[in-house]
């Protein structure tokens, strides 16, 4: 090894090396809809390429427990990872005329190693 970092656990075995697979964070914020918006938002993140980065968008509260699951707060955004930035839906990106979420989540985009 010319560079890097090593990690052994307490039995002595090799757990974290140069080639491990990590993921870095570089982009963190809470997103939620504002009503009488567009169904997403863009989000401009310099260098982020869908080949090296992926995003995920993460409940900051519990789901409501709605017996028929019609709540908009319990409606899951889905993050999509562009050249230059990320777009966030509010709801299902393929129903262009679909129900939105309501409730904040904490966007979460990724470099992988």
């Amino acid at each position: 090894m010319s560079f890097g970092m090593r990690i052994w656990g307490p039995t002595g075995k090799l757990e974290l090396d140069e080639n491990s697979f990590t993921v870095r964070i570089v982009y963190s914020a809470v997103v939620a809809f504002i009503t009488g918006g567009n169904r997403y938002i863009s989000i401009s993140i310099p260098g982020v390429t869908p080949a090296t980065h992926s995003a995920v968008c993460i409940p900051i509260g519990a789901y409501p427990q709605d017996p028929n699951a019609q709540n908009n707060y319990a409606i899951q955004y889905e993050p999509e990872v562009y050249n230059g930035g990320v777009t966030v839906w509010f709801g299902n990106r393929a129903a262009p005329n679909g129900i939105v979420g309501l409730g904040p989540q904490r966007l979460l985009v990724m470099k992988d190693r």
